[in-house]
């Protein structure tokens, strides 16, 4: 069931977002895009943002990756994979090794130069796809933590210096992974991290420079890679699974992959409000470095605020169940008459049945031509007619009653029940009818109904027939110990031949015998009908109640499900949803009653009650629910407001019922900015970080004409010390809030803090982590 109501929920979701959206459900980035993702620990992130991008970007397929990796990479049409040399087992010098491998072995540097140059062609080749083609943005991801970091700037250079071939400008971004919750090597792990961070911080001075014969054609003929006097990377994003508080990430490092995703979004789609409001790289790089001298880092923090679309859909169809299901426990109970009308249990139904399975009377009257023993009537005078019967037919007459007539008559009896079953009969007149339903038939069928009184009219019943059968037994009884010669038998005068006294006492003894036979059989299948409709009622009782529970715990199963939706909304957002649209779903389905009737949602094509059918659970009625939900609540304009104006109303609904003052539309606003603001706290921590290094840029992702989003771009206007935009979007289901902030060192970052410690006692015990050979070859400071 809950996969069923998930799929509802889900198919709605995205039904609304389309819908609220106008369709702009993707976007489109202004220049091509070039993701380099390295080592193996990159390949979850490289899944998660491709994927992103996919749903999210409209020109995705014109976006290229690239995996540098060890050991497993991925397969995509739209990936290039470099498989990296293997490091040295020896985790002393795995790090180092790496380097020195891919020194030596001229095969690697080949290959590095063919993957880099195919993709920077293809990257070209798309160029159609983007408004831009001045300039290209690389985007380098790596964890801190993988040994294959090491190799980060020859990697980064030999791209680029195919890139710059193609394009004016080549753009050039690192995004660090940190993962600080520690793992089973947490002090190997902290302190490959610290080793990389040193370097990276060397790679980020403004007089850093490299020069190598990284380039290799076709014909082996190597040409040089610079990099000259400046900064590796024109900025570089540390992104923990830690926030700026000290506090673990929920989703752990899920929100920096979707942190990626955007901010390489927000490089590559300018703002559509004004020139205040867009993002500058250049400008933010130079605002967050100022005068330093060293190497200044930044980080993100994503917020967002959606309607609650997945908890409105769980509860509109709790909402719609307790209101069907309070109609079906408010059908009337039919009278005494009616049910026994209804359920074919009056008279004349039982007369109708006698004849469907008694047989017709030649039957009986085969019973003349049965051979006799041959004994004479002066023989027979004296006798009762019980020995009578046995001196003429020695049990051959009860033989052939038994067998022609009692078998075949209780075998048709047999068929008939189980052709007219009480289940379907209740089911079609009872449960089917509107006018009643399942929780009338539980009361009719109830041992303590003191309204329909079935079980009642069936006991009165068999008592009746029991005690008729008692007394025809009697009289049976009687008549067989009658005496032959007290018979009233036409047998002629006194000439008339024995054997025809004999054949008239035949027949008087078959109508005066056999007769009351029929006459106690017919009554024990009139018993039998009326024993097996009330052990029928008895388990059509049970059954019901069954479902009549089932029916309870759907409805507390459908509200736990809601409850559990709207508890993982946040609190501002899932404030009021059971008041709100419960009074929705109750006005909605009040509209349709006085235009269709007040049991229209009881016809099979709405909800109906044929899906409760007796045998088959409620798995007909969820469908049921969530269809005519899809179909005639949830396509109302008023369950299809934009998230504000939803979240608005649903603040004011409970002026209604708690009797407290309505919250205004400001009071709101300002509390859900609030809420964004703090759950966009960028994702890294930092120790003393002096206020006059802190600059800040928040980005909203959302309509501009939106009541919300004005609010909060003039909020704090003048007094603000961080610069405010919007990247404007035509969505009307939610907004994103993308806080920017950057200046801070090295020597700021509490990872690099807490773990210098452990990269220290490495190293004193023999671990070797830096390239010592390119520190010394080429990377150089130029006089």
């Amino acid at each position: 069931m809950r996969e069923l109501l998930d799929q509802f929920a889900t198919e709605y979701v995205t039904d609304m977002e389309r819908q609220l959206d106008n369709g702009i459900g993707q976007r489109n980035i202004q220049n091509p895009v070039l993701f380099l993702f390295l080592g193996d620990k990159s390949l979850d992130a490289l899944q998660a943002v491709c994927l992103m991008n996919e749903q999210k970007w409209h020109n995705s397929e014109a976006v290229l990756y690239i995996h540098a990796y060890e050991k497993e990479t991925w397969e995509h049409p739209l990936l290039h994979g470099f498989r990296l040399p293997g490091p040295d087992s020896d985790k002393r010098k795995m790090r180092s090794s790496l380097y020195e491998y891919f020194a030596r072995d001229e095969s690697i540097l080949m290959e590095l130069n063919k993957t880099m140059k195919q993709a920077s062609v293809r990257v070209a080749e798309m160029g159609k796809q983007f408004t831009s083609f001045q300039q290209v943005n690389l985007a380098v991801v790596t964890r801190a933590d993988d040994p294959a970091n090491v190799l980060l700037p020859e990697l980064t250079l030999v791209l680029k210096s195919y890139l710059a071939e193609l394009f004016k400008n080549v753009s050039m971004d690192l995004y660090v992974l940190l993962q600080e919750r520690g793992g089973e090597e947490f002090g190997f792990s902290a302190a490959l991290g610290v080793s990389f961070l040193e370097e990276l911080n060397r790679y980020q001075q403004r007089d850093y420079s490299y020069h190598a014969d990284l380039l290799v054609t076709s014909d082996l003929v190597k040409l040089p890679v610079e990099h000259d006097r400046a900064p590796l990377f024109s900025l570089v994003y540390l992104l923990s699974d830690k926030n700026e508080h000290g506090m673990f990430l929920e989703a752990g490092m899920r929100e920096n992959y979707e942190l990626i995703s955007h901010l390489v979004l927000l490089q590559n789609k300018g703002a559509e409000v004004n020139s205040s409001d867009s993002f500058s790289k250049v400008q933010f790089v130079r605002n967050m470095t100022g005068s330093r001298e060293e190497a200044t880092f930044a980080s993100a923090g994503l917020s967002k605020v959606k309607r609650p679309t997945h908890a409105i859909a769980l509860t509109v169809l709790s909402a719609v169940y307790d209101t069907y299901r309070e109609r079906l426990k408010q059908g009337a109970i039919p009278d005494k008459s009616s049910v026994r009308e209804r359920l074919g249990l009056m008279s004349h139904d039982l007369q109708r049945q006698i004849r469907l399975v008694f047989p017709d009377e030649s039957k009986r009257d085969e019973m003349g031509g049965l051979m006799t023993s041959g004994v004479s009537y002066k023989e027979l005078a004296p006798m009762t007619l019980r020995e009578a019967e046995q001196a003429l037919f020695e049990g051959s007459s009860q033989s052939f009653f038994e067998t022609n007539l009692v078998r075949p008559v209780y075998q048709r009896l047999e068929d008939l029940l189980r052709e007219e079953s009480l289940a379907s009969i209740i089911q079609e007149e009872i449960v089917g009818d509107p006018r009643y339903g399942l929780y009338a038939a539980y009361q009719i069928t109830s041992e303590q109904s003191s309204v329909g009184h079935l079980l009642n009219e069936l006991r009165v019943g068999i008592r009746e027939t029991s005690r008729e059968l008692e007394l025809a037994r009697a009289e049976l009884e009687e008549i067989y110990q009658q005496r032959v010669d007290r018979q009233e038998i036409r047998v002629g005068g006194l000439f008339t031949r024995d054997k025809e006294r004999v054949r008239a006492f035949v027949r008087h003894l078959f109508d005066l015998l056999y007769g009351k036979k029929l006459e106690i059989l017919e009554g024990e299948i009139i018993l039998r009908i009326l024993q097996e409709r009330e052990r029928q009622v008895g388990e059509i009782h049970r059954q019901i109640g069954r479902q009549i529970e089932q029916l309870e715990e759907l409805q507390k199963q459908l509200r736990e499900h809601a409850q559990r939706s709207i508890r993982e909304a946040a609190d501002y957002l899932g404030k009021n949803i059971e008041d709100y649209y419960g009074s929705l779903v109750r006005e909605a389905i009040g509209a349709m009653e006085t235009q269709r009737g007040a049991d229209f949602y009881l016809e099979s094509r709405y909800i109906g009650t044929d899906s409760l059918q007796l045998y088959n659970g409620v798995a007909g009625l969820i469908e049921r629910l969530c269809r005519f939900c899809r179909t005639e609540i949830l396509p109302r304009p008023a369950f299809a407001l934009p998230f504000d104006a939803d979240l608005l109303a649903r603040a004011n609904v409970a002026a209604a019922y708690e009797n407290r003052a309505v919250l205004t539309r400001d009071d709101l606003f300002r509390d859900l900015a609030f809420a964004l603001e703090e759950r966009a706290a960028v994702h890294i921590e930092v120790f003393h970080f002096l206020q006059k290094h802190r600059y800040e840029e928040k980005y909203l992702f959302a309509d501009t004409s939106n009541d919300f989003v004005q609010f909060v771009l003039h909020l704090d206007e003048g007094n603000r010390s961080y610069k405010q935009g919007c990247i404007h979007e035509d969505r009307k289901s939610g907004i994103e809030k993308l806080n920017l902030m950057g200046g801070f060192g090295m020597e700021d970052l509490m990872y690099y803090r807490n773990n210098k410690k452990y990269h220290t006692s490495y190293q004193d015990n023999g671990f070797s982590f830096a390239a010592e050979e390119r520190m010394n070859r080429h990377e150089t400071k130029k006089d």
